[in-house]
């Protein structure tokens, strides 16, 4: 059987790997040699050590210093790239070259990817790739240019420097050359894992969306009582704030807020207002929230608009914005700045917590994905990988 390798290169959290977890397994499932490849397999453990997959750590060359990364402004998803480390010849070349290694190493007949624009670019013209990933992961490829983030929006750094990086890295390593910064990610395979409304390029889409790996909740019935449900990261500078709101507040809350310590989870623990150390099951905390509050990742957004949840969005980065504006855009979700938050008061969490109209249409979505489905992304996937290998 094959030799494949699965996993993602960028992104935080678990989405990724849950989205990537049931594709792994199923190969494996076939007789095929699967490894992972995380980014972040400390922050995997407890869902490593359930189902342990062979796995290695994504080689990780980007400067640590933001600063050193530019751009400070993002356009586009070629932006993301020179953030990836494509503006560089330093930064790319070894990035291009340890996942050369890699390949050496590992010699797979097929790469399974999501959000890994180095490895698609390690692999053009050696091993097919399939991308499996959000609508943002997966940016339109067929024009020479990756179409900008909002209307109006251009890349602030020029195409054609990262191409010309790109072909530098690829003769001094003997590949073929690059024909325009979105030729790495005309993959084998594109399959956009989400839902249309909240793909964010769904009016520029040529690929099949073919639904979510994981995530969706079936319609949630609402409770009686309101109750929030907070799931966060206490290294976002916008946590704090809306931590000190729901401590104002009178509402019952139950939050997981990774990375936060003991010690900071005292500075905002009153009755009503319960922390967990470790993730809970996601059906559970639904079931009894009228109200979720989060970053805006594309997991958290499809399970709360499945449930039938209205959601309050604090992005904290371009992808996240995008789907804060799509929730907002279908009406069961707003939007808060760090600036809105200083300036709001627990009424304004009350307020927004009791609203009918987006309990009313938070209900209607969730409907509506249930009529939209079943969505079977796991037979388009599979079938996907097939036919690759079998072309192979």
């Amino acid at each position: 059987m094959a030799k494949i390798l699965v996993g993602y290169e960028r992104g935080d959290n678990l989405g990724h790997y849950r989205r990537l977890a049931p594709v792994a397994e199923a190969l494996a499932a076939e007789g095929h040699q699967v490894t992972f490849f995380l980014r972040n397999p400390y922050d995997c453990r407890s869902q490593l050590t359930a189902n342990p997959l062979p796995f290695i750590q994504s080689p990780d060359l980007v400067p640590p210093n933001p600063a050193e990364r530019g751009p400070k402004k993002m356009g586009s998803y070629s932006d993301i790239m020179v953030y990836c480390g494509f503006g560089k010849i330093e930064t790319l070349f070894p990035a291009t070259l340890a996942w050369r290694t890699i390949f050496d190493q590992v010699r797979p007949d097929l790469i399974v990817c999501d959000h890994s624009p180095v490895i698609c670019f390690a692999a053009y013209g050696r091993i097919p790739v399939i991308q499996v990933g959000s609508g943002f992961t997966i940016p339109p490829a067929q024009a020479a240019a990756f179409p900008g983030f909002q209307p109006g929006k251009t890349a602030t750094v020029a195409p054609e420097e990262i191409v010309a990086v790109m072909n530098e890295v690829q003769r001094r390593l003997g590949g073929p050359r690059v024909p325009s910064v979105t030729a790495p990610l005309r993959t084998t395979g594109r399959l956009v894992c989400t839902l249309k409304g909240l793909d964010p390029y769904k009016d520029q889409r040529e690929d099949p969306v073919v639904g979510p790996t994981e995530g969706l909740q079936p319609p949630l019935p609402l409770p009686d009582k309101p109750a929030v449900f907070a799931y966060l990261g206490i290294e976002h500078r916008i946590t704090p704030k809306m931590l000190a709101l729901l401590k104002a507040s009178e509402l019952p809350v139950e939050a997981y807020v990774r990375g936060m310590t003991e010690a900071t989870a005292s500075k905002y623990i009153r009755p009503g207002l319960t922390f967990y150390k470790s993730p809970q099951p996601i059906d559970q905390v639904l079931s009894r929230a009228t109200l979720a509050i989060h970053h805006g990742g594309s997991g958290m957004s499809l399970a709360c608009c499945s449930a039938g949840r209205p959601q309050l969005a604090l992005p904290i980065h371009e992808e996240t914005l995008l789907n804060s504006q799509a929730l907002a855009r279908v009406g069961v979700g707003r939007m808060m700045s760090a600036k809105e938050l200083e300036s709001a008061g627990a009424e304004t969490l009350s307020e927004f917590e009791a609203s009918p109209q987006r309990r009313e249409r938070a209900a209607i979505i969730a409907r509506e994905i249930v009529d939209a489905g079943p969505f079977r992304p796991m037979d388009h996937i599979l079938q996907a990988c097939r036919a690759s290998l079998g072309n192979a």
